[in-house]
């Protein structure tokens, strides 16, 4: 019954965040945050909701998978016990999630790893006078943030890991790219990417985080350089508190 239960919220919440387009609406639960840091030393970390809904109740439903965004809670493997897995929010009211790293499957010690906290809300059935149909259209809203365990002693800090990334420009298919290569421990993520040319930036589409000791390509469309053309890299990094902080870098010939 528990795992019928669980993959019927979930493929509601994927119909209903396809219609969110069309639908003029806003979650009620909010998270205190827009990622979580898990230090290794601690015990536990806890994650703060509250329902700004005013007026309706709501039943919430939380996971952690390991970036699979498709996965229902009922397939999951990941080394976390997240607790209440299912609750009651009443109106204006918070709750408080406990996250525990079980340490039955080793992470590595030497970087960071990254999983996903989902947050599912799925609001009351409408009231319906009786003899007459219901034409409301219910969403279930999903939040999904980040979820960093961060080993001890790591080497430098999460602050400095963006000013630390290689980047040099190269031949991607038809095009242009710029391919970051990040020496930390430590993930990356970022609101945007861009070739700076003569002070013009050129954004890429596709900004995606890029992870500790790893390598990222962000393709860049029509660009025309000269050969004595002024290049530089301009990006904007997401800090562990949500906080944006800018970077201009040079291009690694």
């Amino acid at each position: 019954m528990k795992s019928h239960y669980f993959r019927y919220v979930c493929v509601l919440a994927a119909w209903c965040l396809a219609c969110l387009s069309a639908a003029p609406a806003r979650a009620g639960v909010v998270i205190d945050n827009t990622r979580v840091i898990y230090p290794a030393q601690q015990r536990e970390v806890t994650v703060k909701l509250i329902n700004e809904d005013k007026q309706s109740p709501l039943l919430v439903q939380a996971w952690i998978d390991d970036g699979n965004e498709k996965s229902t809670p009922d397939q999951l493997n990941v080394p976390f016990l997240l607790t209440p897995p299912v609750f009651r929010m009443d109106p204006g009211k918070g709750q408080a999630l406990r996250v525990v790293y079980l340490k039955d499957r080793p992470l590595p010690a030497d970087r960071e790893s990254v999983f996903w906290l989902n947050v599912l809300e799925v609001p009351p059935k409408p009231k319906v006078a009786k003899g007459e149909e219901s034409n409301t259209l219910q969403l279930a809203f999903r939040t999904r943030i980040k979820l960093f365990y961060r080993p001890e002693d790591l080497k430098g800090s999460a602050a400095d890991a963006p000013s630390q990334l290689r980047w040099t420009l190269v031949t991607d298919g038809a095009g242009r790219a710029l391919q970051a290569e990040n020496p930390s421990a430590y993930h990356v993520s970022f609101e945007s990417v861009a070739l700076a040319v003569e002070g013009r930036d050129i954004k890429s589409e596709d900004v995606n985080m890029i992870a500790p000791h790893a390598t990222q390509r962000f393709s860049l469309k029509e660009v025309n350089l000269t050969a004595d053309a002024k290049l530089e890299v301009h990006f904007t990094s997401i800090g562990d508190y949500g906080e944006l902080v800018t970077h201009a870098a040079r291009l690694t010939p």
